[in-house]
């Protein structure tokens, strides 16, 4: 994907961040390769084991204090609002808007979005001046689209009509149409369906070779095109940004959020839910929780 670096922080908040500190920029990352649909968390490997956001608060509070600038990204549904049985059904309460806006405010923070949603109906369930949104797994950045090629275009679209034909006759299972990506819900199916519709998923994709990719939300699959690798390329983006020693809080509730997770290593990184495994480093257990969490960590920004 083109690099779309010089919208994602606009100037004036880059020369923020270098007036409260270090003016060294932050070297990118190497992309990270392309998602598997059951790709195994870190932490399952590495036998690190996350724990309880709460309960590690003296260890995150003393972290913020000492940090003079930095990020907070933060994932949508299933983070910041409960999961319903339709993305249109999704409505945001009033006090998590003060708190985005409140965190929004302070001078030396970068606060985001980072969805598989389109950025435009984001904006709309939002309503937050300031904030930053990034969409479709980071196929939306800066204000442009991924640039996909012929090759990507053409599967996406045989693959995106294939699956109406075949997957929007199984009961409880729909699709939806981001233009960049399409989603597979299957929330409102039972589990034989479900299997039934994963199985002849991938079958539909495999006539379209390496050109397209699966994440597994929660209960839905996001076929992208190759060129949008997921939630890790924004979060690479936004690190090439910000000056070294930067501090970086990253929030989401799936697996299309452990990618993020993977390149924030060193950084205090929260899954939302009940995980079997995450390389997340903390727990919250809902959005409400989420809520919580934030209103405190803005009490205790510079």
């Amino acid at each position: 994907m083109p690099s779309m670096r010089s919208q994602l922080i606009p100037a004036d908040t880059q020369a923020r961040f270098v007036a409260a500190g270090d003016d060294s920029p932050r070297t990118a990352r190497p992309r990270s390769p392309v998602a598997k649909a059951n790709a195994e968390p870190e932490a399952a490997v590495s036998g690190r084991f996350p724990v309880s956001a709460s309960r590690a608060w003296p260890e995150i509070r003393a972290r913020l204090r000492g940090a003079h600038r930095g990020a907070i990204l933060l994932d949508f549904d299933g983070t910041l609002v409960n999961l319903r049985r339709r993305p249109s059904d999704v409505r945001m309460a009033a006090e998590v808007r003060r708190v985005l806006q409140r965190l929004v405010g302070h001078t030396n923070l970068f606060v985001a979005i980072v969805s598989g949603r389109k950025v435009r109906n984001l904006r709309k369930l939002i309503h937050v001046e300031g904030l930053h949104y990034f969409g479709v797994h980071g196929g939306e950045m800066g204000g442009k689209s991924a640039t996909l090629t012929k090759k990507a275009r053409f599967a996406l679209e045989g693959a995106k009509h294939a699956a109406r034909l075949q997957l929007g006759v199984i009961e409880g299972i729909w699709i939806e149409d981001k233009r960049l990506s399409f989603s597979v819900h299957y929330r409102e199916a039972d589990a034989a369906a479900a299997k039934r519709g994963q199985s002849v998923l991938f079958d539909l994709l495999a006539p379209w070779g390496d050109a397209l990719h699966v994440l597994n939300g929660s209960r839905v699959w996001e076929i992208l095109p190759i060129e949008i690798p997921g939630k890790s390329s924004v979060i690479e983006e936004v690190l090439s940004q910000l000056p070294v020693g930067a501090t970086v809080v990253y929030i989401g509730d799936d697996s299309t959020d452990e990618m993020a997770f993977a390149v924030l290593p060193d950084q205090i990184t929260v899954r939302v839910g009940r995980a079997p495994a995450t390389s997340a480093r903390y727990l919250l257990r809902d959005p409400a929780d989420v809520l919580r969490f934030l209103a405190r960590l803005e009490k205790e920004l510079p």
